[in-house]
């Protein structure tokens, strides 16, 4: 890896770490609330691709792992991995690599439309899907129930990939990061 590369993977990190500080959201039918924190996730894969965006996250949930209260809510630790929050969490990393991959296939004039594509299929379907299968293994509920109760999600969901895809797509523009 390059220099420069280390150092976008590093800014990255802390863009998910600082979205982490925006206090979570908690949701009346299910234990997982809702976090900006995704929208870190939408913007590693837009901004940095599938392999140094997914090198963020995964360096971003080693800290996690370690101990560092870095999610939203100043939680941390392996317990976290343990919760109903599993399965989003262990999608981030393939979230990133799909949203990656998608804007990398799309080298259009219609970027901006991309963007939004990749993340409402990555940062919405695989990371609700994932999060769905993780909440069932935890709480034991049917796994329609838990993939029905993630619905919840979408209307912020939506409005997170559209926001993150137009600050992509800007920076982008503007030639701000040079892979």
């Amino acid at each position: 890896m390059k220099t420069k590369e280390i150092a976008y993977c590093g800014m990255m990190v802390a863009i998910i770490a600082v979205l982490g500080l925006i206090p979570p959201i908690a949701v009346p039918i299910i234990p997982v609330p809702i976090s900006f924190q995704t929208m870190g996730i939408m913007l590693s894969g837009c901004l940095l691709g599938k392999k140094l965006g997914t090198i963020s996250v995964v360096i971003f949930l080693l800290l996690v792992a370690v101990g560092m209260p870095i999610l939203a809510g100043f939680r941390g630790g392996m317990a976290v991995f343990a919760g109903p929050t599993v399965g989003f969490l262990v999608s981030w990393p393939f979230c990133t690599y799909l949203i990656g991959s998608l804007v990398q296939l799309n080298h259009t004039k219609h970027q901006l439309m991309g963007y939004i594509i990749a993340n409402l299929i990555g940062g919405m379907l695989l990371m609700n899907l994932m999060g769905g299968i993780g909440l069932t293994l935890v709480t034991h509920i049917s796994l329609g129930k838990a993939l029905w109760s993630c619905l919840i999600f979408f209307p912020g969901d939506i409005v997170k990939a559209v926001i993150v895809a137009i600050v992509a797509w800007r920076v982008k523009q503007h030639h701000f990061i040079k892979l």
